[in-house]
């Protein structure tokens, strides 16, 4: 009796042959014409080597009136004041507000800005204080009232009155899980899903973020997409599917979009899929531009924040394809893009991934920095590499390392090639320059030469959590996989330079 199972279909590659793709319709080969309302101003790149990245967070550049009103203390809502210097919120049952606070003349700043010393807070003297205290005025040696400012270390008295402080606040919250008083970024937000036509729709990640999002939205603008594609024989119905939405997405003016690409590519060339059931493919840079013509991506531009993320098998983001979905995403005004170097990607391995990305730098502002996100996501880091893209055509390459199950971001050997056995490899010299691995099984079996696999570290890579390297057999990366680090490559580049890898 025969014991096969029948194959699975593939998530997200396979081979296809390269075909010809129609030409776009003649209203779809230029730009669209730039609509009259105000232009929004276009945000600085920022440049770091080692930026631990993804869009830079600017909801404390955002007037008050354009956050939601969750609490910074407890993500509930309530009896809300608003602070007068930045967008964030805090509720009665967080923090005991005198109950004049409402009350024109009176002014509210948050804990944040206090302990930052935000500037906007007002100095005041000692005999402020003391009126507030009903006590006798402070003065120094030379009878001189002392001059006080907000900052990490003076009582929080974060009400004031005709701009002077009233008595201190009682802050009775305790620390949430996005960490201390972050912010709750609500703008008009946009998920996009582009899926080739065939592909599972269950398990998508677009749908997982929109649905991870949403109760941050309960009453503010939310707008979840889904556009299927064949580019072969439903061409013309995905280009008149495209003008209805960027009509629709024009008028709703996001403020931050995320644009999911699910697709297969060719295990060689890395060529995307163009139609379902592996029928056809072609470049990156024919199916990018076709699937996000000009007028979505006068979208994306116009959006104060933007990434793309490509769940595609490893061949996009390795040799040539690389360096033309970098190309696209500077062309089309990405701030960002998020690839995957797997050859058989498995998008569900990046799901958690991608909803702490889409919470943490879309709605709570950089509540937790990205090599924070990726030390939380080893296994992520045992399946697979993550490629960032940036508008200048630089590259950041983030592979997990451990000195057994990932030296160096390689794959060790599961079996000894000399005497068969699995899992038998253990660590016998770890130095910040080279990895040994040796079978301990092969004196067992009787092998004269135990086998030895040696692991060299890649040039041009760096930690990105700053620590010091410990070597040795002690070091904590054995005590268990969770203990290992990522390294960051960087390719700089301004143009299409050649990606050494």
């Amino acid at each position: 009796m025969a014991r096969t199972k029948q194959t699975a279909p593939k998530s997200t590659g396979g081979p296809a042959p390269k075909k010809q793709l129609a030409p776009p319709a003649p209203n779809d080969s230029h730009l669209p014409a730039v609509s009259s309302r105000p232009a929004k101003k276009k945000r600085k790149v920022v440049e770091d080597p080692i930026l631990l990245t993804l869009p830079v967070a600017t909801a404390l550049q955002l007037p008050p009136a354009h956050a939601n009103k969750w609490c910074t203390g407890c993500d509930n809502g309530g009896r809300m004041v608003p602070c007068d210097t930045c967008p964030r919120h805090l509720c009665a049952r967080c923090l005991e507000f005198p109950g004049a606070v409402d009350e024109p003349g009176h002014n509210f700043y948050c804990p944040k800005c206090w302990i930052q010393g935000n500037k906007a807070i007002p100095d005041w003297t000692t005999d402020d204080e003391a009126e507030a205290d009903g006590k006798p005025a402070e003065a120094d040696a030379n009878d001189t009232l002392l001059i006080k400012r907000a900052g990490p270390h003076v009582p929080y008295r974060g009400v004031f009155k005709d701009g002077k402080p009233l008595a201190p606040l009682r802050y009775k919250a305790p620390q949430t899980l996005r960490g201390q008083w972050p912010l709750s970024d609500t703008t008009r937000f946009v998920v996009l899903s582009l899926r080739l036509d065939g592909t599972p729709l269950h398990g998508d990640a677009a749908a997982l973020v929109a649905n991870h999002l949403l109760p941050y939205y309960h009453e503010a603008p939310f707008c979840f997409e889904t556009l299927t594609f064949d580019l072969d024989e439903g061409i013309l119905a995905y280009d008149a599917a495209v003008d209805k939405l960027a009509d629709r997405l024009t008028a709703y003016d996001p403020d931050k979009i995320i644009v999911f690409l699910t697709d297969h590519s060719t295990p060689d060339e890395g060529n995307l899929h163009m139609s379902k059931g592996g029928a056809a493919s072609n470049e990156a840079n024919i199916i990018l531009p076709r699937l996000m013509p000009p007028v979505l991506q006068q979208v994306v531009r116009q959006a104060r924040t933007s990434l793309l993320v490509l769940q595609v098998c490893g061949a996009l983001n390795l040799g040539p394809a690389r360096d033309q979905v970098a190309h696209f995403v500077s062309v089309a005004g990405f701030q960002h893009a998020i690839g995957f170097t797997a050859p058989h990607f498995l998008p569900a391995a990046a799901n958690t991934f991608l909803q702490d990305i889409a919470h943490h730098f879309f709605v709570t502002g950089h509540a937790k920095k990205f090599h924070h996100i990726l030390a939380t996501h080893y296994e992520l880091g045992m399946h697979t590499d993550i490629i960032m893209y940036f508008p200048t055509c630089e590259i950041h390459r983030y592979c997990w390392t451990h000195p057994i199950h990932r030296p160096y971001g390689h794959r060790p050997p599961l079996q000894c090639r000399a005497c068969h056995a699995l899992s038998c490899f253990e660590l016998t010299l770890h130095t910040e320059e080279r990895i040994v691995l040796k079978c301990a099984a092969c004196e067992e079996n009787r092998i004269e030469q135990p086998l030895e696999v040696a692991f060299e570290a890649p040039q041009h890579f760096q930690r990105i959590d700053g620590k010091k390297w410990v070597g040795g057999k002690k070091d904590k990366a054995l005590e268990g996989v969770w203990y290992g680090q990522w390294l960051l490559k960087n390719r700089q580049g301004n143009g299409l330079p050649v990606y050494q890898s």
